[in-house]
């Protein structure tokens, strides 16, 4: 990747709300595009405004979205190119909330259907006795604001203020995170990077998603003051990751799970062999509100390179072996090896930001393949685990990618697996520009339902970005063994022990 470090920029369509927006850019520093291409192909640009359905490319072309945030302009001989570059140019422009547009022509029955698919619960355009209004920016609430029906603003400044004030909610408020959880997964799930969500609260405290605007509006000074540090945080990051190939160096790390069953096919609670913590520990789930303790989860130490990971990994599977010696078990992982079990393989990454463009690169270089190689009925473990975009900040500063299941199944997938989620957080603005297929709706629809007809051509434009990647070579091997077992139509055998592929004496 090279161009030169790129700039959060902003540009306003106008509409209401411009003058807000443009307050805002100069309390923040954000310089103020007259034009979209005018932003340089490293560039991340705020698009806000009444832009919706308005020519972004301002030469005459029309604007067709390929995928989230990375349009193309279609000129009048009929060839292509992409928005932002020419082909000496393999960098497109982060274009923020360029979404929108699909959003708009969504109704509402297509809008509550798509977030339910995401996991996520939504009831469209229903009202409640209260309701919360979440402002998002990436992975942040901003403000919190809830209304209740019936509710009066009453009359004089005072009685204005006293209700302002009790309308809005304090980051330790008890809704808060729930809040922000629901409302940062909704935003992502279609395709957004800012917006406001709207919750309905129950009777019994549940919320639903009844509304999503792409437009950010915020109303106290705390907000401002949070959004303002927010994007010197983002720009500054930005500007620091785009400044050559080399500038984003992630550390790897992971928590895999397996679970252990006895000659009879039973589930053998892990805590009978292993520590609540340590390396190799148990993992705990609640069954019908009590907690138990059937898996066995390896917490290796953090490592730059796949391969070093997958032996760390690899000498706790042999301290498991030892703890579990003479037992007579056999060990388990992928998807769902046991009905009602889910396994995860999370995947934890440090010395990379969080931001939308590198979440959406993990999706897609790292959940779209394991999709094709899980056999049939590991899929039913979605939406409630393994969902699109499931990711959890790390209080170190990193993330943990929650999304893809327990890779355990063999060494190789598992270095692979690490190969693709280190070139997916290094090199996400070149897999931005050129393979993004789950930005594409019969894309996201089919990784859900399975559709393997859909989804191998979309696994096959993952594999020819990540093959022109500037990391490539470094993990061919390893990347070109996850494709190949695709195009093989190969899956892994959730039935058998995972100890032999390991070349771990099953004893």
């Amino acid at each position: 990747m090279a161009h030169g470090a790129g700039t959060l920029k902003m540009w306003i369509a106008g509409g209401a709300g411009a003058n807000g927006w443009k307050e805002l850019a100069r309390e923040a520093g954000i310089p103020l595009l007259r034009t979209p291409e005018e932003a340089g192909p490293n560039d991340c640009v705020v698009l806000t405004g009444k832009w919706t359905g308005k020519r972004l490319d301002g030469i005459g072309g029309k604007l067709e979205e390929v995928a989230a945030g990375y349009p193309v302009w279609s000129g009048e001989s009929g060839g292509t190119k992409p928005f932002g570059k020419s082909a000496a140019l393999p960098l497109s422009p982060w274009l923020m909330n360029a979404a929108a547009t699909r959003l708009a022509e969504l109704d509402g029955r297509e809008l509550e259907r798509r977030l339910r698919r995401e996991g996520i619960s939504a009831r469209i355009g229903e009202k409640g006795s209260m309701t919360l209004t979440v402002s998002v920016w990436g992975f942040h609430a901003l403000e919190m604001r809830r209304d209740f029906a019936g509710d009066s603003m009453g009359y004089g400044r005072n009685r204005l203020q006293d209700a302002t004030r009790k309308m809005t909610i304090a980051q330790e408020h008890a809704f808060w995170k729930p809040a922000e959880k629901m409302a940062v997964r909704a935003v992502y799930a279609l395709g957004l990077d800012f917006g406001q969500v709207e919750l309905r609260v129950s009777d019994q405290g549940r919320l639903a998603v009844i509304a999503v605007d792409p437009r950010l509006t915020l109303h106290t000074l705390e907000a401002k003051q949070r959004w303002r540090e927010a994007v010197e945080i983002f720009s500054a990051g930005w500007r620091a990751e785009t400044a050559s190939a080399t500038s984003v160096r992630a550390m790897l790390g992971a928590d895999p799970e397996f679970v252990l069953l006895s000659s009879a096919g039973r589930v053998v609670p892990a805590s009978r062999y292993f520590p609540y913590g340590g390396e190799a520990g148990c993992d705990s789930i609640r069954v019908r509100g009590e907690k138990i303790w059937p898996l066995v989860e390896l917490r290796p130490r953090p490592c730059p390179e796949p391969a070093q990971l997958t032996a760390e990994l690899h000498s706790l599977l042999r301290e498991a072996a030892g703890r579990t010696a003479g037992a007579g078990l056999s060990w388990r992982a992928g998807a769902l090896p046991v009905r009602g079990l889910p396994l995860g393989g999370h995947v934890h990454l440090s010395g990379a930001a969080l931001h939308g463009e590198r979440l959406r690169a993990l999706d897609n270089a790292v959940a779209l393949p394991l999709r094709l190689l899980e056999p049939p009925g590991a899929g039913s473990r979605r939406p409630r685990y393994g969902a699109l975009g499931d990711v959890r900040r790390q209080p170190h500063g990193g993330f943990e990618y929650r999304t893809p299941p327990s890779w355990l199944v063999s060494p190789r997938l598992t270095l692979g697996v690490f190969s693709l989620a280190k070139m997916a957080a290094e090199h996400s603005r070149e897999l931005a520009a050129c393979g993004r297929p789950l930005d594409e709706e019969q894309v996201r629809e089919a990784f859900y339902t399975g559709d393997r007809d859909t989804l191998l051509p979309a696994v096959r434009r993952v594999y020819e970005a990540i093959a022109g990647t500037a990391g490539y070579e470094a993990y061919r091997e390893s990347v070109d063994f996850v494709f190949d077992a695709i195009e093989r139509g190969k899956s892994w055998n959730e039935g058998a022990d995972i100890r032999v592929k390991w070349h771990i004496p099953v004893r």
